[in-house]
């Protein structure tokens, strides 16, 4: 008969997402990630599989938090305009300062050789699918507080660009100034 498990599987990945964002994927080792969560490596691999398999559930969990946040955002707001500066400016904390300095779970995974795993290229493409068609979604919804000129599909990928460009910029922690300034670019174009 199995032992009961005696950890809680939500505080593991609570623990493996800390070192995973400290260390970044590629960095972070099994010993790691066994001294973060104090589990033996075969209760580790019997919960989680390997660190691959582990990594991509704190990365989907990662995924599916600023989704909702994102979503939560976009939704709401009297124009398109509004929600998405809303939104972006509502990462100033998380892109600017030394509270921004971890930066981005997906964003450090992209940058830190994370891509060669397949399946957290994959999720990462994903999440990015996600947030753009959140995006796309509310400036279509909007369509008529534009110009006739006006092109949802690319201010969509204009904004994803500056919200990943901010992302990738939060380890060199710019001064929140600095990263509202952009902000106020981007709004620009939604004029």
């Amino acid at each position: 008969m199995a032992r009961p498990r005696t950890f809680e599987p939500d505080d593991v990945l609570d623990a493996a997402r800390e070192i995973f964002w400290r260390k970044g994927f590629v960095g972070t080792s099994l010993d790691d990630i066994t001294a973060e969560t104090g589990l033996t490596k075969p209760s580790l691999y019997a919960a989680f599989g390997d660190k691959t398999s582990l990594f991509l559930k704190v990365l989907e969990h990662y995924h599916d938090a600023v989704l909702a946040r994102s979503r939560k955002i976009l939704t709401s707001g009297p124009s398109a305009r509004a929600a998405i500066e809303a939104w972006l400016t509502s990462f100033v904390p998380y892109c600017s300062g030394s509270k921004g300095s971890r930066g981005c779970l997906s964003i450090n995974t992209a940058t830190d050789g994370g891509l060669s795993e397949a399946g957290l290229r994959k999720s990462i493409a994903r999440f990015n699918a996600r947030l753009e068609a959140l995006i796309l979604t509310r400036l279509e919804a909007d369509r008529a507080q534009f110009s006739k000129d006006f092109d949802p599909v690319a201010a969509t990928h204009a904004i994803t660009a500056v919200y990943v460009g901010l992302m990738a910029q939060a380890r060199q922690t710019p001064a929140p100034e600095r990263v509202k300034s952009v902000i106020a670019q981007i709004t620009k174009l939604l004029a």
